[in-house]
């Protein structure tokens, strides 16, 4: 099939013009983004009517704990590897009960695990890249 000139012209100047649209950013000292954001947000995972009571910071991923008056949800959105299958793990739980957990390889989070809590003393866990985080009892009411 014959290349048609005027799109390959086109093709090259887009070409050129990124490159030169990139070279001037970082002549600029602007950098370019370097990944978009996950799409996911742990309010939206777990439901209407939940806030986040706590979260906690792991290396590409966020652990957070949400409570809706009567039930506790937890959910861990990565922050790296976005839509690359990695394992990631979420869980809780409630005084006087197991541990929930949903752990695997997932492309934006691990969760929601939900257990009913009010008036029960909870804690939750998250996993991400070698690393984990359980937090201590609180939120007993």
């Amino acid at each position: 099939m014959p290349i048609n000139a005027n799109r390959l012209r086109r093709r090259m100047l887009a070409g050129v013009g990124a490159v030169i649209a990139a070279s001037s950013m970082m002549l600029a000292g602007v950098s370019a983004p370097a990944y978009a954001a996950n799409p996911y947000t742990a309010k939206g995972v777990c439901g209407s009517g939940y806030n986040v009571q706590r979260s906690h910071k792991l290396p590409g991923a966020t652990a957070y704990q949400l409570y809706n008056g009567t039930t506790t949800c937890v959910v861990t959105l990565k922050t790296t590897s976005l839509g690359k299958a990695t394992k990631v793990t979420a869980g809780l739980q409630v005084k006087g009960g197991s541990w929930a957990y949903d752990t695997g390889a997932y492309t934006y989070y691990a969760g929601p695990v939900k257990q009913r809590s009010k008036g029960k003393c909870v804690r939750y866990f998250g996993y991400s890249k070698s690393s984990n985080f359980t937090s201590t009892w609180a939120n007993c009411g």
